[in-house]
């Protein structure tokens, strides 16, 4: 796919403020191929630490709303509490994110032009720490897959060892009470959705780290999922020796891309040709 956006169709763009479980008002945006009558697949995507919604909208992400409509999806993304344009307090992925993002599917889900069967989600780093909790917990749509690109798993992965604190609000490291909620690797088993996770040898947020790929694929094989897995190892493998993906943002947009494509049913758009 070309790197220009401004060969992709220009999508339809809705903005629509939603009340939370909270009782805060959030911001989100969906954009969908404009025209057809028929009910499209969907994809919701949550950025990573601090990150607001608007943040997957142009280069320099990982995915981004204009790439994931070509496909023929509707792709709305999220101002989480206390990012962006939202109310609320930053909750860095605790309970109040999670009815967020609950909140945000349900509406997705309500959409005319949303098929509610086929929603996925899409996690970009720490955006797994809401959604690990949201999906495992509350009153939401069906969800018929997640993509994790390489989300910390628990406490020590979210802090670096606890070298990176921001995201413990003041809170220690055996503050189980605060932490019991964050970490995507207690959630990830009770989810009921099928899980994929993309992991390069070079991780993003922190390079000498994999351990967080590991405890998550664990995780999931030992709960009650349809399905699962790591990388392009085959469906439910749990490698001993696993293959990791090679680093940077461009071969896991492919994959991303690719993976959301084929789990939705879509073909990936040929850029329009060169001028």
């Amino acid at each position: 796919m070309a790197r220009d956006l401004t060969t992709l169709p220009r999508p339809h763009r809705d903005d629509r403020w939603l009340t939370t479980e909270a009782g805060w008002r959030i911001f989100t945006r969906t954009h969908h191929p404009r025209g057809g009558t028929t009910r499209r697949p969907a994809v919701l995507v949550v950025p990573g630490y601090g990150a607001p919604g608007t943040s997957v909208q142009g280069w320099g992400q990982v995915v981004n709303t204009r790439e994931i409509a070509a496909l023929g999806c509707a792709v709305m993304t999220v101002d989480l509490s206390g990012r962006g344009r939202s109310w609320g307090i930053e909750a860095h992925g605790g309970p109040a994110h999670h009815g967020d993002v609950r909140t945000a599917l349900r509406h997705l889900a309500r959409r005319d032009e949303v098929d509610p069967d086929r929603i996925g989600v899409v996690t970009l780093s720490m955006g797994v720490v809401a959604v690990a909790g949201a999906l495992a917990e509350g009153d939401r749509p069906p969800v018929a897959w997640w993509i994790d690109w390489e989300g910390p798993s628990d406490r020590e992965t979210i802090t670096a060892g606890g070298t990176r604190m921001a995201p413990a609000m003041g809170h220690s490291l055996e503050d189980e009470a605060y932490w019991r909620s964050r970490e995507p690797v207690r959630s990830v088993g009770l989810t009921g959705v099928p899980y994929l996770r993309y992991q390069a040898a070079r991780d993003h947020a922190q390079p000498g780290e994999l351990r967080h790929a590991v405890r998550m694929l664990r995780a999931a094989a030992d709960g009650d999922l349809p399905w699962f897995q790591l990388n392009d190892h085959p469906v439910g493998e749990i490698p001993a020796t696993p293959r990791w993906m090679p680093p940077g943002i461009e071969p896991a947009r492919r994959w991303i891309l690719d993976r959301i494509s084929a789990l939705h049913g879509c073909r990936r758009p040929r850029p329009a040709p060169a001028r």
